[in-house]
């Protein structure tokens, strides 16, 4: 998969996702499984769920395939975590609450289809694949810990699949 920084972005539904897709130079980016560059096409698209303080929304999202290795890979925008329809701030929010000893009423009633059940599986993977990692490398937990994230475990915060991901910067994209 690829994870794209964009920046500025107030909603995430189909209309946003699209324009940027139709903005990403996909000829320049690099599979994150054989590391070559000017070889992925647009091959399929898949629907995924996310949940947003306006609902659940489902998002038609971009596979690309590889020419040299034959591997697909989502595109992704850096604001969502891999197999998660929890947003990557909420699920940033639920940690930090949960660290804190606070309850999750504010994220409950900010975005309605973030539940007990929801939270208490975000805090359960968190505990299990990630919290000693976080602590290893002295990660602030922020918005802004996706790139060491990347950079120390090759994967998004929160993302639990060892699934190659590549991050690829998109500041140039409105």
């Amino acid at each position: 998969m690829i994870t794209c920084i964009i920046k500025n972005i107030k909603t995430l539904d189909q209309n946003t996702y699209n324009n940027f897709i139709d903005q990403l130079p996909i000829h320049q980016l690099t599979c994150s499984s054989c590391h070559h560059s000017g070889c992925l096409t647009k091959h399929a698209y898949y629907n995924r769920a996310i949940k947003t303080p306006t609902g659940k929304v489902i998002l038609r999202i971009l596979r690309v395939k590889c020419s040299h290795c034959n591997t697909t890979h989502a595109i992704l925008l850096i604001s969502m975590v891999p197999y998660s329809q929890v947003l990557y701030k909420d699920h940033i929010r639920i940690i930090t609450q949960y660290i804190q000893g606070n309850d999750f009423e504010d994220i409950m009633m900010d975005t309605i289809d973030i539940d007990e059940s929801s939270i208490q599986y975000i805090i359960k993977q968190y505990l299990r694949h990630w919290k000693e990692r976080v602590l290893s490398y002295s990660i602030t937990l922020n918005e802004m810990m996706y790139r060491d994230c990347f950079k120390y475990f090759n994967r998004a915060f929160m993302q639990i699949k060892c699934t190659p991901n590549k991050l690829y910067s998109c500041t140039h994209i409105t």
